[in-house]
C-alpha cells in the first residue's frame, strides 16, 4: 500500500506545480483595443476604446483615418487605464478608408488594430 501512494503522491504534486504558475497567468489582466469606422452619407464615425487591463497604465493611443495611403486626419488621447476617441470627419470622394489604432502602454507600443469601410 506505501509503494502505491508514494508515486501516486508524486505525481500529484508535479501535476500541481505544473498547473499553479499556468492558473495564476491566466488572471492577468487583459489588454483590448479596437476601432470601429461607420460611413453614413459624408461623414466617417471613427471610435476607439483602449483598456489596458491596469488603471494605473499610462496609455497613449493614435486614431488615424485614411484614405489609400493620404492621412485625412489623426487624433491623439492618453489617459490611466482606459482611452476612449470618437470623432466624425466629412468624407467626399468614393472609395474604401481605414482606420488605424495605434497605441502604447507605459511607453511599450502595441500591435495595431485596423478596419475598413466603403463610402458608396
Amino acid at each position: 500500500m506505501k509503494k502505491r501512494i508514494v508515486p501516486f503522491l508524486m505525481v500529484v504534486l508535479l501535476v500541481m506545480a505544473i498547473t499553479v504558475p499556468t492558473a495564476s497567468a491566466v488572471s492577468s489582466r487583459v489588454i483590448s483595443g479596437r476601432p470601429t469606422l461607420r460611413i453614413s452619407g459624408d461623414t466617417a464615425y471613427c471610435e476607439a476604446i483602449f483598456r489596458s487591463g491596469n488603471r494605473d497604465n499610462d496609455i497613449s493611443v493614435t486614431l488615424t483615418l485614411k484614405y489609400g495611403t493620404e492621412v485625412v486626419d489623426s487624433w491623439s488621447e492618453s489617459g490611466k487605464g482606459s482611452v476612449t476617441i470618437s470623432k466624425s470627419k466629412a468624407v467626399s470622394v468614393k472609395g474604401s478608408y481605414t482606420l488605424i489604432l495605434k497605441a502604447t502602454i507605459n511607453g511599450v507600443v502595441q500591435p495595431e488594430a485596423v478596419v475598413t469601410a466603403e463610402k458608396k
